[in-house]
């Protein structure tokens, strides 16, 4: 029993500490157009906000409690002088849609309570959970034996919800992930224009089921990545590629997708990607893009200094650019890498069916809409760039047979979500659920 009300309360810290800073009438003066942003994306961009909050105070050694309690209570008192206005929100339909995301998030949540085994990856994160849950100061994260380098968000945020839990039971800190992976479900519902509540709902549940690996809850970072591109792409969807007029949107967009560079090395990959190509494409002044890519930049040797001079220790893994040279004189070989490669591609697709509703999409898009605006063609181009990269990687590994058995799917999972945007594009060209 004590076991239930404690998970009731944890649920309860999410939605009052994620309720501030930002209300949708701030994001909308601020960032989008009038009604642009509903309640469901305040509460989804004051989560970005509470990662970057945490990962400026990761540096700083500050105490968990401490922190916890003072960011509680502003969260509190931000809530109950905004009481009327937020209530004002809840209408009948968004009362509808908070029972039901409570509902599947604390499904989860007892799924995961009475599923405690750690995976293999969970093992080597917990060794940085550890350093934050005891308070070490974060140059000791050099020091953890596995994977030092490695990025170190994702730890903090656990040991972060692992230390303030009630029961202060190790599982409490990874339910963060769960509770952002099924809110960016019903974020990215926003941006079709549905008015049949039951088929709203139907298509909540089927992305779910298409999108569930209780695996992955197992200590594992991907479902941050995974969560934070679709949070992404939903900001994507709202802008116009060839006369974008919100600066500050596209600034968001970017900064979203930076996070994912201290979840995992390879968020920087997609970072460089995603965000490269958002810029190329979109229809904007030279200076401007300009501007953009100094900013990315800026961003990304922001990182290198804070890991190399800050913790102490800075390297992104490389791939064997030597095996990658010898493969070029091993035709045979470098054609059967090839081959395995593609075998663990079409695997993942199977293993993750929302891959396979994006072939479906992109299928039908190709045969009967051919219509080839800017948007496909920057999603076109990351799922081209996307696949690259994999290949690259996975043929620069001499036990490239063990690394696609183990990495290769997850790694096809970390970007899934953001080929969603194939089957918003069919939907929105076969006129399916428009607004009359």
């Amino acid at each position: 029993m004590i076991e239930i009300f404690s998970i009731l309360c944890q649920l309860i810290i999410f939605l009052t500490i994620f309720s501030f800073p930002f209300t949708p009438k701030i994001l909308n003066n601020s960032i989008g157009s009038k009604k642009t942003f509903n309640i469901i994306d305040a509460h989804t961009i004051n989560i970005i906000f509470f990662l970057y909050l945490s990962l400026l105070l990761s540096f700083t050694g500050i105490n968990l409690i401490f922190f916890f309690k003072i960011y509680f209570v502003l969260a509190v008192v931000f809530i109950l002088f905004n009481y009327k206005k937020l209530r004002k929100k809840f209408d009948d339909e968004n009362i509808i849609f908070s029972f039901l995301f409570l509902l599947i998030v604390l499904s989860i949540f007892s799924y995961l309570a009475q599923n405690l085994r750690l995976e293999s990856d969970g093992h080597m994160w917990l060794e940085k959970v550890l350093i934050f849950y005891n308070g070490y100061d974060i140059q000791a994260v050099k020091e953890v034996p596995s994977h030092p380098e490695y990025p170190h968000l994702g730890s903090y945020i656990w040991a972060f919800f692992w230390k303030n839990s009630i029961l202060n039971l190790e599982y409490f800190g990874r339910y963060f992930q769960p509770y952002f992976y099924i809110l960016s479900i019903f974020l990215i519902i926003n941006n079709l224009s549905l008015n049949n509540k039951k088929l709203k709902i139907l298509i909540i549940l089927f992305l779910i089921l298409i999108s569930f690996e209780p695996y992955l809850f197992g200590g594992y970072q991907e479902y941050l990545i995974f969560t934070t591109i679709i949070v992404a792409i939903r900001y994507v969807l709202l802008i116009d590629f060839n006369n974008p007029k919100n600066f500050n949107l596209i600034s968001l967009i970017l900064l979203i997708l930076y996070i994912n560079c201290w979840f995992k090395d390879e968020g920087v990959v997609y970072f460089i990607i995603f965000g490269f190509l958002l810029i190329y494409f979109i229809n904007i002044k030279f200076l401007t893009k300009i501007y953009f890519f100094l900013f990315m930049a800026f961003l990304l040797i922001l990182q290198i200094i804070l890991q190399k001079y800050l913790i102490g220790i800075h390297g992104f893994p490389h791939n064997n650019f030597i095996e990658l040279f010898n493969l070029l004189n091993n035709p045979e070989i470098l054609f059967i890498k090839i081959l395995k490669i593609s075998e663990g591609v079409m695997i993942s697709f199977i293993k993750y069916p929302l891959w396979l509703l994006t072939l479906f999409s992109l299928l039908v898009y190709l045969i009967f809409i051919k219509k080839y605006e800017k948007l496909f063609m920057y999603v076109s181009s990351c799922l081209i760039l996307n696949l690259t990269f994999i290949f690259v990687v996975f043929l620069g590994f001499s036990e490239y047979e063990w690394y696609i058995s183990v990495t290769l799917d997850r790694l096809m999972f970390q970007t899934s979500g953001l080929y969603l945007i194939f089957s918003f594009l069919l939907l929105k060209d076969l006129k399916i659920f428009q607004k009359k």
